[in-house]
């Protein structure tokens, strides 16, 4: 037999033989991945969140008139962001012109600057011009049915500056939509998407909640997750009827029950309210209700004083005026 034949005749011996460990060996080797599964365990609790339940807050529900502005243009949406990291947030109205920031630090409204939009107008605009507005990386990001691409806005310097971003509507971190051209909606012409609101809060345990609003026509889906490191699972979905397209999500008690900011679904500039309602609860009832002469252009929940417990602020307009008052409701 030629040498390489013995030589792979013993190697292949030696291989054989160790494959068959002892009854102590796999003893062993059974204690050493029940100890590895124990350890990556503890990793992964330790790596996780503590859970942190909200801790509930009375509130008094008494609106008051922070302010009244020019914001030149229509207003099409309201949002509100800390961009410049005072511990209190700025208010950021969009406008079909330009992004107006506001300032309500000292319970009264004062503008803090603007930035315009630039670019292409967009070909066709809607007949009735309507806006969103998201937090971003640190951005707010505005868009408006009367431009292509949407505008980023940040502080550099203690200025505002402004640039071009996308094409679409930044709605929610992560999800972008596609208005119908020259319609003020998203979606299709059966199933029209007039808005989409989201909130990051806590339940009742500390589980994070995912909160997601959209305005199909005039019937409000609002979708409940509960989150964890590896995602998020659905625990509840609500349907609300005939309201409009300025609303908001939030837990305004911080009592890890979430809550639905209203307004009526009139045409642009009639009367109007804001209603506050429990998720859940006496839809009906609600925790409070606010009328106006005027139409409710924009809701939001922001902590603007910096005292720790976000204020629900709407704005309000006549018909086509470009000035708007500014409301604290609680």
């Amino acid at each position: 037999m030629p040498r390489g034949g013995l030589v792979a005749v013993f190697a292949l011996t030696l291989v054989v033989v160790p494959a068959r460990p002892a009854r102590a060996d796999r003893g062993t080797f059974a204690r050493l991945a029940n100890e590895a599964h124990h350890a990556l365990a503890r990793d992964l609790a330790a790596k996780s969140p503590k859970l942190v339940p909200p801790v509930p807050v009375k509130v008094t529900w008494k609106p008051v008139r922070i302010g009244s502005l020019d914001v030149g243009g229509a207003l099409v949406a309201l949002g509100a962001a800390d961009l410049d990291g005072d511990g209190r947030a700025e208010l950021y109205a969009v406008t079909t012109r330009e992004v107006v920031a506001i300032g309500a630090a000292n319970k009264k409204a004062v503008e803090l600057g603007r930035v315009a939009y630039t670019g292409a107008a967009a070909v066709p605009a809607s007949r009735d011009p309507v806006g969103t507005i998201t937090v971003d990386q640190g951005q707010i990001v505005a868009s408006t049915s009367a431009w292509d691409l949407e505008l980023r806005v940040s502080r550099q310097g203690g200025a505002l500056v402004g640039q071009l971003g996308s094409a679409g509507s930044l709605v929610c971190p992560g999800e972008r939509l596609l208005r119908v051209p020259g319609r003020n909606h998203f979606g299709d012409l059966q199933q029209p998407l007039y808005g989409v609101r989201c909130a990051k809060l806590v339940d009742p345990l500390g589980a994070p909640l995912s909160v997601r609003g959209a305005l199909v026509g005039t019937r409000l889906e609002v979708t409940i997750e509960r989150c964890t490191p590896t995602g998020c699972l659905p625990v509840a979905k609500h349907e609300l009827k005939d309201y409009g397209s300025a609303f908001a999500v939030a837990d305004v008690d911080r009592d890890g029950k979430p809550e639905v900011i209203v307004t009526g679904a009139g045409a642009p500039g009639d009367a109007d309210a804001v209603k506050v309602i429990t998720l859940g609860g006496d839809e009906k009832k609600g925790l409070f209700r606010r009328t106006f002469n005027g139409g409710v252009v924009g809701v939001v929940v922001a902590d603007a004083d910096g005292d720790g417990t976000a204020e629900v602020i709407a704005a309000v307009r006549l018909a086509g005026a470009t000035r708007v008052d500014l409301w604290r409701l609680d």
